[in-house]
């Protein structure tokens, strides 16, 4: 009887070491040595590739770490009949002069072999692509790597949607996609369909932005009231 009081009384504290450990792990507060970044890159594969502007990098490393990013995919044969560029620009638009100082965007091709640094540098002056937004080509293994790393995530349930490729055969085409954006210095990831409002997608990239810490007095996060002021997605208040 003894020895199982004791372990009841146990409980309680291993329990709340359990919930103190996944709370850290939750943080992203930094770890030992390299570990932090190499639990963060199981999200972010970090292959090579070659962007529109000709700089050579790694995806992770270079691209991601440390940044606030947004990655869709997309291939210029695809263009014509699924202008998911035409709606990354809406977003760039809105996004204004954080572009390219607090927002990165990411265009990665799915279709590697026939859209060359070359012909994205071109497609890219054709668009207008501002400062701040590559256009990347991470060869077919690389390009494989990462979509099936983002739409299949780590420790996940089904996929977000199935991915669609583009090889020497010609494109496969689908409705729709997801816009992915993320915090690489935290590991803090989300996504959007990429038909979404602009405004909306903007908002969503919000959230994983730093912010400043708030002022004035506490208060306590709970369900929103019924009526209150505020957009009807939002369904409690901090």
């Amino acid at each position: 009887m003894k020895g199982r009081r004791t372990f009841l009384q146990a409980l309680p504290f291993a329990a709340l070491a359990t919930s103190a450990l996944a709370w850290i792990k939750g943080t992203g507060q930094r770890q030992p040595g390299n570990a932090h970044d190499a639990r963060k890159m199981r999200s972010v594969p970090d292959v090579p590739g070659v962007a529109h502007t000709g700089q050579k990098f790694r995806f992770y490393q270079d691209l991601v770490k440390d940044k606030v990013v947004t990655i869709n995919f997309m291939s210029i044969r695809e263009e014509p009949h699924y202008p998911v560029t035409a709606r990354m620009a809406e977003i760039a638009r809105r996004l204004g002069d954080k572009l390219g100082r607090e927002v990165f965007m990411i265009s990665v091709t799915r279709d590697p072999e026939y859209d060359t640094p070359e012909r994205l540098a071109a497609f890219a002056a054709e668009h207008g692509i501002p400062k701040g937004w590559l256009f990347v080509n991470c060869a077919h293994e690389g390009a494989r790597a990462l979509q099936t790393r983002i739409y299949h995530p780590p420790h996940s349930g089904a996929a977000s949607m199935a991915w669609m490729s583009a090889g020497s055969g010609g494109a496969h085409f689908r409705s729709t996609d997801t816009v992915f954006y993320g915090n690489g210095g935290v590991g803090l990831w989300g996504n959007v369909p990429v038909e979404v409002s602009p405004d909306e997608a903007v908002r969503h990239i919000g959230w994983v932005m730093p912010g400043h810490r708030p002022g004035g007095v506490p208060q306590r996060a709970g369900p929103r009231r019924l009526n209150s002021p505020g957009l009807p997605s939002d369904n409690r208040i901090a």
